[in-house]
């Protein structure tokens, strides 16, 4: 996808020394406990803690920069972290492998036990690493506490659930269209003052998408119970696709994203032969058959997806067409209510920031992607970017869902091999270039119409991007995290935007918040390895992160980092600590 473009290099040295004086600072406050209030409902609900200096006079000089707090069973990936305003973490163990003995042989959603994330203590030392086909990497291991299974995929929770746990069911409500063992997003809703009781959302990125809601309590003994169970109707929605990671937003509603991997690719949508892609058109007929042998429409797919009404008998879900249509892994809402970053994973994809008309109301708005000038460096654990911000147009969800009916009625049988019954790369050209007409493609085609626009078009596996809320809004914490799964192909070749050193580990990038919540320049935080390609297990070092996926920033500025790579024999769970060595 990736065309030549002109490639400059800004000053390192330059560049790095803006950053170290923000970064610097914010280390300073970072120092500093806040008052312990409960700010609105945002992403992971964070409220006031123990920073990383401990308050108590101790020196933390020696703290380390990275702690393994968790591994998880063989050929599972870390998915779900989220963080409650108690500090209690749920996070889920997806697809685990099929050789592991009963019931470890199963998808769990999950809570750790016993283990306080807003009081965490600076100097754990890192949970060992398991031996391969030891009795520990059949397992999830935490470095205290316990982790505590609430659910397995096909449970069906006392009938609370009749199809089970992760179970795809049709529009109709009467049929399972297949079992998933793909748990990812987890959002908890409170719905007492003290968070002993409330709603933990879990999504399940398969195709169909589905969502889970549990009613849960937190026991006397800090242990949870399961007290009912249902699944969210996407029905109102024509259903969902590969529900991945998310956040909950500043009022209080999950937000679920759906990870339409090959959204630009909409040319394939109805060709029968095209069964090696994701969505491959076997993809796309259980979508049909889950709306009762309708064919789907591709414009409806690729969205983050608001589920209103969380608490009530029926929550009801809402697709902010705004937001993009992508491979959305994740969007995160600013203290202001308005803007949003919204990340896109994948090969040779892009990085969004939309802007709401009115704050708090994600309906109407403008969508930005990201141009990126690197360093003059190729050194990925030193090379940063500048980011100018593209516009590519403003519309409501009412008006796209005009746009998206324009494309109702198109099945298999009007394909034309070489042709598209859909949006055109010429229609997309013509728009960029003539900057008149309405924005469809910039909400309907981001990706191209982000290309079309000199966006940069090269980010590899862009994961997920979160904030710590309060520290965010109070300007303690003044940063916001993304995971970039790795540094390949678009990223380290020799043409375009970026032209780094391949690290097939990953990198976490950091980013400043300025005054208004604009971002401005990312900088490597974490960086993965060193890789070992001739390495019978564990590619990457098991002292670093490999591949990393979900995030969370706990109140101190520590950074929760969970895994999703082949290249550790165990996925694990670390800590970053920004003031550790």
């Amino acid at each position: 996808m990736n065309s030549t473009k002109k490639y400059t290099l800004r000053s390192a040295a330059f560049s790095r020394s803006i950053m170290s004086i923000a970064v610097a600072s914010a280390l300073v406050l970072t120092g500093c406990a806040d008052d312990g209030s409960t700010g609105p409902q945002g992403p992971q609900g964070p409220t006031g803690a123990q920073g990383p200096t401990g308050d108590n006079g101790n020196d933390l000089t020696a703290v380390k920069k990275l702690t393994r707090i968790a591994t998880v069973p063989t050929g599972a990936e870390v998915t779900g972290m989220y963080k409650t305003d108690n500090g209690e973490l749920f996070f889920n163990v997806q697809h685990p492998s099929d050789d592991l003995p009963a019931p470890e042989n199963n998808a769990a959603v999950g809570v750790i036990t016993g283990l306080d994330f807003d009081n965490l203590d600076p100097r754990l030392e890192s949970i060992a690493v398991p031996t391969p086909g030891s009795a520990e990497a059949q397992t999830t291991q935490v470095v205290a506490g316990s982790y505590q299974v609430l659910g397995r995929a096909d449970d069906t929770l006392g009938g609370a659930v009749p199809f089970g746990l992760g179970g795809i069911i049709n529009a109709a409500n009467d049929t399972e269209l297949k079992q998933s063992q793909d748990p990812d997003f987890n959002a908890f809703i409170p719905s007492n003052a003290d968070g002993s009781s409330g709603f933990l959302f879990t999504a399940w990125e398969d195709r169909p998408g589905s969502m889970t809601r549990l009613a849960v309590d937190r026991m006397d003994d800090g242990s949870w119970n399961v007290t009912d169970g249902m699944n969210v109707d996407f029905s109102p929605v024509d259903g969902t696709l590969i529900n991945c990671f998310g956040s909950v937003s500043p009022w209080g509603t999950p937000l679920t994203s759906e990870e339409n991997y090959e959204a630009e690719n909409t040319a394939n949508w109805n060709n029968v032969m095209y069964t090696s892609g994701y969505p491959s058109y076997n993809d796309v007929s259980l979508l049909k058959e889950y709306l009762g042998n309708q064919f789907p429409n591709p414009y409806n797919y690729g969205y983050i997806v608001e589920i209103t009404n969380p608490a009530a008998d029926t929550p009801v879900p809402v697709k902010h067409f705004t937001l993009g249509r992508m491979a959305h892994e994740n969007a995160v809402v600013m203290p202001d209510q308005k803007t949003v970053y919204l990340t896109d994973d994948g090969t040779d994809k892009g990085f969004y920031k939309f802007i709401a008309d009115t704050a708090g109301d994600l309906n109407s708005g403008t969508i930005y992607a990201a141009k990126v000038t690197q360093d003059a460096t190729s050194d990925v654990a030193r090379a940063g970017f500048d980011i100018d911000w593209i516009e590519l147009g403003s519309a409501s969800n009412t008006e796209i869902a005009g746009w998206i009916s324009e494309y109702d009625g198109i099945d298999e049988t009007d394909y034309v091999d070489g042709q598209t019954n859909y949006i055109t790369d010429q229609e997309i050209s013509d728009w960029a270039t003539s900057n008149t007409g309405d924005d469809r493609y910039a909400f309907l085609e981001t990706l191209k119409a982000a290309e079309a626009k000199g966006a940069t078009t090269e980010f590899r596996k862009m994961e997920g991007i979160i904030i710590n809320y309060n520290g965010a809004a109070n300007k303690t914490v003044p940063f916001m995290y993304a995971a970039m799964s790795a540094i390949e192909r678009g990223m380290s070749d020799a043409e375009g935007d970026i032209q780094l050193e391949e690290n097939k580990c990953g990198v976490v990038y950091r980013f400043g918040l300025e005054a208004d919540y604009n971002v401005t320049r990312m900088d490597p935080a974490v960086v993965g390895g060193p890789y070992d390609a001739d390495a019978a297990e564990n590619r990457c070092s098991v002292d670093s992160i490999s591949n990393p996926d979900n995030l969370l920033v706990l109140n101190d500025g520590r950074v929760v980092i969970g895994e999703d790579t082949s290249k550790h024999e165990n996925n694990m769970i670390w800590v970053y600590n920004p003031q550790g060595e």
